[in-house]
């Protein structure tokens, strides 16, 4: 299976972090997933025919975040845009779309 040459842009090694942890995936599977899954690549915004990365630029991202404080400036960044985008309000009403349920006890 050919690898890709390039690096991925940091945004998509940071985004497919957080949906391996969502899927509570090996870097492997990870690397796996966005290989073969249409809707990482969707998400990744890459072209079908992508080929995806190595498993092991994974380990080496997450290595640079904490290495260089990054967690945090991406946590920040992805904040900013949220609100920026108008997508998240400063003290705004929270809501969820969960039902009320009565247990009897």
């Amino acid at each position: 299976m050919r690898k890709s040459s390039a690096r991925p842009a940091p945004w998509r090694l940071a985004l497919a972090t957080v949906m391996q942890y969502i899927e509570g995936l090996t870097d492997r599977q990870t690397a796996d997933a966005v290989r073969r899954c249409m809707d990482w690549k969707y998400a990744l915004s890459l072209e079908l025919t992508d080929p995806g990365f190595d498993f092991t630029l994974l380990h080496d991202f997450r290595q640079r975040l904490l290495l260089h404080d990054g967690a945090q400036t991406l946590l920040d960044t992805l904040l900013n845009t949220c609100k920026t985008q108008g997508w998240i309000k400063t003290r705004g009403k929270q809501r969820t779309d969960s039902t009320y349920v009565m247990s009897k006890g």
